[in-house]
Parts: structure tokens; C-alpha cells; sequence
């Protein structure tokens, strides 16, 4: 049997009724327990083996079988499965058309269009998200100025964000100036908030349209259209870990 490995707070939100925020708000205010200690960090792994009490009630790994989804998230849309102010999120888009209860793999900002992937893996939400498996994210900027190549190089070696997080270099493809703007093609397998419009933020630059268009050798051809949902075959989920062996 796999071993099972995620954090505490995914483990919640499968298996319990819970939200993504609302299962991190029980763990921080003390109502959760891992082998008998109360843990309050959402972010602590767990395994097939930890014991996980929520008020005091244990909570069971869930039997359903593992899927990935494929979905193109549209500009203007939340990457949230609810909002408390009303604006559309993913799971408008999904609605009645999963029946497994899954959770969006990273996040692309409300701006952002592009390739995003849904499941209820947590071991595959990590593998891909973390930095260390170096899964490559793939991205088209329109930013609003001419780039120099001097530019463009410091991308590749990486640049400082105003949080003071050091990004790794970027693979950067120029692709073409659109009249007093640039577009430009990069590959990233970190997952910084706001990764890629801080990079270009750190160069006094701002983008005014990005898409990511792959996820490891996954392109977003594979939903082509935004709003477009499709559940992965064992194939395409192994394009996506592909180089990683």
C-alpha cells in the first residue's frame, strides 16, 4: 500500500467537510490532535500512521480513488472552492461535473488565466508544489515595456521580491514586442505567491496579462478553451512528473 504523506491541513479539507480556510482555522485554534497532541501549524506532515482527531472525534482517511483533473481557469475567477463575498471561484466551474471531493493544486491569482490542476492526492498535491521535485511551470507575460536583454538575464539568474524572498532563475524565452510591451515565455518550478508578476514587479515592471500553459510536459492544449474541465488518464498525469524519476 502507498504510504500516505500531506499535510495536516489538505488531510482535513479531504476528508472532512471542512473548507481549505476553515480546516486551517480549527487546526489553529486547538481543535485538532495528531497522535494525541494538539497541534495548531496547518502546515505539519502527516502519514498512513498518524492518528487525527477533530474535536475529539477520529477522522478516517477517505476510500475514494485517486484523481487528477485538469481544468483551464479563466482570468477573473478565484482559485477558492468558496468566497464570502460572492465572486466566482472554481468551484462554480466544477459544479456537477466531480463527484470526488478534490482541492486545486497551488493557486494561479484572480488575474491570471491558465492550466490548473484539482485532486484529492495530497502525496501529488506536494510532489508537484514543492520546490524540490523542480516540476517546471510554464507561463506567457504581456508585460507594459520594452525588456533589455540585461533584464532578461537577471530573470535568469534570479532577483530579490519586495518580501525579500530570493527566486531561483527563471528560464526566459522572449517571444515578441507588442508595441510598447513584451512578451515572454518562463519556466519556474517554485511557487511564490504572485511569483511571476513580483519577478517582473522587481525589474519596475508590471504585467498586464499572464497564462500558464503547462505543468511539467502537461500543456494547457489539453483544455483548450477556459472553463474547459478533463479528468486525467495515468498517461497524462506521468507528463506531468516527467524527468522526475
Amino acid at each position: 500500500m502507498r504510504k500516505l504523506r500531506e499535510k495536516l491541513q489538505r488531510f482535513l479539507q479531504r476528508n472532512t467537510n471542512l473548507s481549505r480556510r476553515k480546516a486551517a482555522e480549527a487546526i489553529k485554534s486547538g481543535h485538532v490532535k495528531v497522535n494525541g497532541e494538539v497541534i495548531t501549524d496547518p502546515w505539519v506532515e502527516i502519514n498512513s500512521s498518524s492518528d487525527i482527531l477533530l474535536d475529539n472525534q477520529k477522522v478516517n482517511i477517505s476510500c475514494e480513488k485517486r484523481v487528477v483533473y485538469a481544468l483551464h481557469k479563466p482570468a477573473g475567477v478565484l482559485t477558492a472552492m468558496k468566497d464570502d463575498r460572492g465572486r466566482p471561484t472554481i468551484a462554480d466551474l466544477i459544479a456537477g461535473k466531480i463527484k470526488e471531493k478534490v482541492f486545486h493544486v497551488g493557486r494561479l491569482d484572480k488575474d491570471t488565466e491558465g492550466l490548473l490542476l484539482l485532486t484529492n492526492d495530497g502525496d501529488f498535491a506536494n510532489k508537484v508544489t514543492h520546490p524540490s521535485s523542480e516540476i517546471e511551470k510554464t507561463y506567457i507575460a504581456t508585460v507594459n515595456a520594452t525588456l533589455t536583454e540585461k533584464e532578461l538575464e537577471a530573470l535568469r539568474k534570479g532577483v530579490t521580491l519586495r518580501d525579500g524572498y530570493n527566486t531561483s532563475g527563471a528560464k526566459v524565452r522572449l517571444l515578441k514586442r507588442k508595441g510598447k510591451g513584451t512578451v515572454v515565455e518562463l519556466k519556474i518550478h517554485e511557487g511564490h505567491k504572485r511569483e511571476v508578476r513580483e519577478m517582473f514587479r522587481a525589474l519596475n515592471k508590471r504585467v498586464i496579462a499572464l497564462k500558464r500553459t503547462a505543468i511539467g510536459d502537461l500543456k494547457i492544449d489539453i483544455v483548450p478553451k477556459p472553463g474547459m474541465l478533463k479528468k486525467l488518464s495515468k498517461e497524462e498525469v506521468f507528463r506531468i512528473n516527467k524527468g522526475d524519476r
